[in-house]
C-alpha cells in the first residue's frame, strides 16, 4: 500500500473536489481518497499542495514513429509530459495497425488508436485520393482483432487529402461505423468538403477535431457567431474536439465561440514532430490557453479527463473512483506570465502557467521531464 499526502483534488465527480486530500493506493488501484489518512503505512509520498486529477487523456496525437514522417515518440508526449493516455489519430490503417499495436506495448504511456480509414494510414498525406486505399472488410477485421486498442475510425476531410471525391470516403466510413459500433473522428481543414457537408455524414458520438481552426469555412459566421448548423448537430450528439496542431487552432475563433457559449467537449494537442517545438509544445500548454480564455479549472480538467474517457468509452478512466486504476496526473499552477502562440501566429499572453509534476499509471510513479 502507498499513500500520497497533501494534494488538492480536481475531479468534479468526487465529493472532495477542490479540497486537500490524501490518496490511498493498493495493488495499483485507488482504495480511498480522504481529507486526512491517519493509518499506518511505510510508503508515504508527501506533496506540497499540488493539484491531482484523473490521468490526463489526449485524444489526438501522432506517435507511430518511423512509419510516418510526422510522428514523434509516444512517451515524450505522454508520461514525460504529464499525460497518462494518448490516442494516435489515424497514423496507422488496417495494413499496419498490428505493427503499431506491438510498438505501443513497449511504451510506458497507455496508447490507443483511431484506425485510419485508409489502409496505409499516414504513410503519405494524400491517403484518400486513391479509392482503392480503403478496404472496408479488412478494416473491420482489424478493428475487431484489436478491439481494446482501436477506439474508432479516423477520416481526414480536406481537399488536399481527398482530392475531388469527398463523398465516397464518408459512404465507406458510415458502413464501417455501423458494423463496428465505434465512432468516427473527422479531421476538418481546407474545404471542400464544407463543415455542413461533413456534419451531414455524422451522427451521435462522432467527433469533429480541429473545431476552432482559423481557416476559411470555419465554425463562425461573418458576424463571428457560431453557425446554427454547428449548434443543431451538437444537440444531436456530435462532439467537438480542439486538436490544436500546427495549423488548426485559432485563439480568436475559440474566444468568439466562448462568447457565444459554444465550448469544446475535449481538449487535444495533435502533437507531432513538426509542432512539438511550437506552436503546441504540450497538452499542458493547450490547457493554459483555455484557462486564459476564462474557463474555470474544473471545466478545463473535465476536457482532458472525464469527457474524453466517455467519448471513447475508456472504462475506469477519467475519474478517481475507489476501485479504479490509480492513473493520476499531478500538476501545479504558477502565477507566471508567459507568451504562447496559436496556429495563426497570434500571441497569447497568459497570466498563469500549468506546470506538470508527475504521473501515476496503475499506481506506478513516473517523473515528468517536460513541465509545460
Amino acid at each position: 500500500m502507498k499513500i500520497l499526502k497533501n494534494l488538492v483534488l480536481v475531479d468534479e465527480s468526487h465529493k472532495l473536489n477542490l479540497k486537500k486530500v490524501d490518496i490511498v493506493i493498493d495493488d495499483g488501484k485507488i482504495v480511498d481518497i480522504v481529507e486526512e489518512y491517519n493509518g499506518d503505512c511505510d510508503n508515504i509520498t508527501h506533496y506540497n499542495g499540488e493539484y491531482v486529477s484523473p490521468g490526463w487523456i489526449d485524444l489526438h496525437v501522432h506517435v507511430f514513429e518511423n512509419e510516418t514522417d510526422i510522428s514523434t515518440e509516444a512517451d515524450r508526449v505522454g508520461v514525460e509530459s504529464g499525460v497518462t493516455v494518448i490516442c494516435d489519430a489515424g497514423s496507422s490503417g488496417e495494413s499496419n495497425i498490428e505493427e503499431f499495436y506491438e510498438l505501443a506495448k513497449t511504451k510506458k504511456t497507455i496508447i490507443k488508436s483511431w484506425i485510419n480509414i485508409a489502409s496505409t494510414g499516414l504513410r503519405d498525406r494524400h491517403e484518400l485520393k486513391d479509392p482503392s486505399n480503403v478496404n472496408i472488410e479488412k478494416t473491420l477485421e482489424k478493428m475487431e482483432e484489436f478491439s481494446d486498442f482501436v477506439v474508432g475510425l479516423k477520416v481526414r476531410a480536406s481537399s488536399s487529402v481527398m482530392g475531388e471525391d469527398t463523398l465516397t470516403p464518408f459512404e465507406k466510413a458510415k458502413i464501417i461505423r455501423e458494423k463496428s459500433g465505434k465512432p468516427i473522428m473527422v479531421h476538418i481543414g481546407n474545404y471542400p468538403p464544407t463543415y455542413e457537408e461533413v456534419l451531414g455524414h455524422l451522427r451521435k458520438d462522432d467527433i469533429i477535431t480541429h473545431c476552432f481552426h482559423g481557416k476559411p469555412g470555419n465554425i463562425l459566421t461573418e458576424e463571428n457567431k457560431i453557425k446554427p448548423y454547428m449548434l443543431s448537430k451538437r444537440k444531436e450528439g456530435i462532439k467537438y474536439d480542439v486538436g490544436h496542431g500546427q495549423d488548426s487552432f485559432s485563439y480568436s475563433v475559440a474566444n468568439f465561440a466562448k462568447k457565444d457559449s459554444f465550448y469544446p467537449d475535449s481538449l487535444s494537442s495533435d502533437l507531432h514532430k513538426y509542432n512539438l517545438d511550437g506552436p503546441v509544445y504540450s497538452l499542458a500548454n493547450v490547457v493554459n490557453k483555455f484557462l486564459e480564455l476564462g474557463f474555470d479549472l474544473n471545466e478545463v480538467i473535465n476536457w482532458v479527463t472525464i469527457n474524453p474517457a466517455k467519448m471513447i468509452k475508456l472504462e475506469g478512466l477519467g475519474t478517481l473512483e475507489n476501485g479504479n486504476d490509480a492513473n493520476l496526473t499531478i500538476f501545479k499552477i504558477d502565477d507566471e506570465e508567459k507568451d504562447l502562440i496559436d496556429s495563426q501566429k497570434e500571441i497569447i499572453h497568459v497570466h498563469s502557467v500549468v506546470k506538470m509534476v508527475g504521473v501515476y499509471i496503475k499506481g506506478e510513479s513516473y517523473k515528468v521531464k517536460y513541465e509545460n
